[in-house]
């Protein structure tokens, strides 16, 4: 199941907007929607209505917590707020009823129920956020928790582990355990298993940070750690650098909970069909990790629809096909959605902070040299416009000052002068 367009009426900064969701282009990819705009665009709450939704068949609708139902991003204003979500196996409507969400539609997604992948008959998709960080768990037991549902919270954006749920650690620890065990005994086929799971949250954040790591069980407290190869240093979760433990908590939540479905097929990990939504993951990231994160999920999970938020350039341009959208409020405050274009990594990041951002070449510079460029922009427009109060002698003086500041300025200012010149022959000349 895939989600193919998302109605939201009067919800937020959403007045009546409908955005579809095309098919991925690339059957070896996963396919990924972006959403981008400035804050309170509507960004989050898209993905909100989205979570609040998909939680009506990824667990039991009436079990939806109020905190995701009633977030102050995702509100319905009155009886005539709506949300519709549709997707390639029906759609699912929301509605507001006094101070409850009624869904219908959901009984399409319990037809034939057979040819679903999973054992719970149920639509497997998970939130995140960015801000939430992984913590060092010095109670942890290896143990199994038999009442453990995965998808219960799995759309809450900051999850919180409660008794009855595996934390990362005990995760962790437990699954380390079973393999180091597997191995004692030569059970091949269980130590496959478990190296699974751990070896795929080891590659992900590993070809992020671009650094080989190892998740290790410390022994005296069942602690789990993390090795950095580099140095042969292990470290706590709690004093790890934010950007890592935020990496850490999210993807090795998801990788948690996808390893605790019960799949009705023996399916690799790249070919389970999930949903994510991602909100701002790259905050805490230095961009050279914000460059990574996309193509390492996209390659891990080729057979997932992603919907992410973000103000990054890096995340925008850091992979091939994917769908972009751009959101922008009207002069009435009510939130439209520009046509969607494609992402590529052939796009320089200066382009793309122009072409998605609306950021102007003089504004990748600092405050007062984009003041700088503006003066010297006026005074050329005031020659091609044989403006009586155009100063030769001034524009030459902004000119090189300009120019001194950097190579590149000079380049810029070299060529607006030449440009000036051969239009203007007669009537200027350098």
């Amino acid at each position: 199941m895939k989600v193919r367009s998302l109605q939201l009426k009067h919800i937020g900064v959403f007045e009546d907007e409908t955005i579809s969701f095309p098919e991925k282009k690339d059957k070896d990819m996963a396919e990924i929607h972006i959403l981008t705009g400035e804050n309170g665009t509507g960004k989050t709450t898209i993905l909100q209505a989205l979570a609040c939704a998909l939680s009506t068949t990824n667990f039991d609708y009436s079990s939806i917590s109020n905190d995701l139902l009633f977030t102050k991003r995702f509100r319905f204003e009155n009886n005539k707020s709506l949300c519709i979500v549709s997707t390639s196996r029906g759609r699912i409507e929301l509605q507001k009823n006094e101070d409850t969400l009624i869904p219908s539609g959901i009984d399409d997604y319990h037809l034939n129920e057979e040819k679903e992948d999973f054992g719970i008959n149920k639509i497997p998709a998970f939130a995140y956020s960015g801000y939430r960080f992984v913590n060092s768990d010095l109670r942890t037991n290896i143990k199994e928790i038999p009442n453990y549902n995965p998808l219960v919270k799995a759309l809450d954006f900051n999850k919180i582990y409660y008794e009855n749920d595996y934390s990362i650690n005990q995760w962790l620890a437990n699954t380390i355990s079973k393999r180091n065990n597997a191995r004692n005994r030569n059970e091949k086929e269980k130590i496959k298993k478990f190296e699974e799971n751990i070896k795929s949250l080891e590659f992900v954040i590993g070809e992020i940070i671009n650094q080989d790591i190892e998740f290790v069980l410390n022994t005296e407290n069942l602690n789990v750690m993390v090795l950095i190869k580099k140095t042969n240093k292990e470290f706590e979760f709690d004093v790890l650098p934010d950007g890592l433990r935020s990496l850490i908590s999210w993807i090795g939540d998801l990788l948690m909970r996808i390893d605790n479905i019960k799949w009705k097929t023996d399916l690799l990990l790249s070919d389970k069909p999930i949903i994510l939504l991602l909100d701002e993951i790259e905050v805490h990231l230095h961009p050279a990790w914000q460059r990574k994160v996309l193509p390492v999920v996209q390659k891990l999970f080729k057979n997932a629809q992603i919907f992410i938020t973000t103000h990054s350039p890096f995340i925008v341009n850091s992979v091939d096909g994917a769908y972009i959208y751009e959101l922008k409020l009207n002069e009435s405050g009510y939130c439209k959605v520009k046509e969607r274009t494609s992402s590529s990594t052939s796009k320089p990041i200066d382009e793309v902070l122009n072409e998605i951002y609306d950021i102007e070449i003089s504004q990748m510079y600092g405050l007062p040299v984009e003041k700088e460029i503006e003066n010297f922009h006026r005074i050329i427009e005031k020659a091609y416009k044989k403006d009586v109060s155009f100063d030769k002698k001034d524009l030459l003086k902004k000119a090189k000052r300009l120019a001194l500041k950097s190579p590149e300025l000079q380049n810029r200012v070299q060529f607006e002068l030449r440009q000036l010149s051969r239009n203007l022959a007669d009537d200027f000349s350098i």
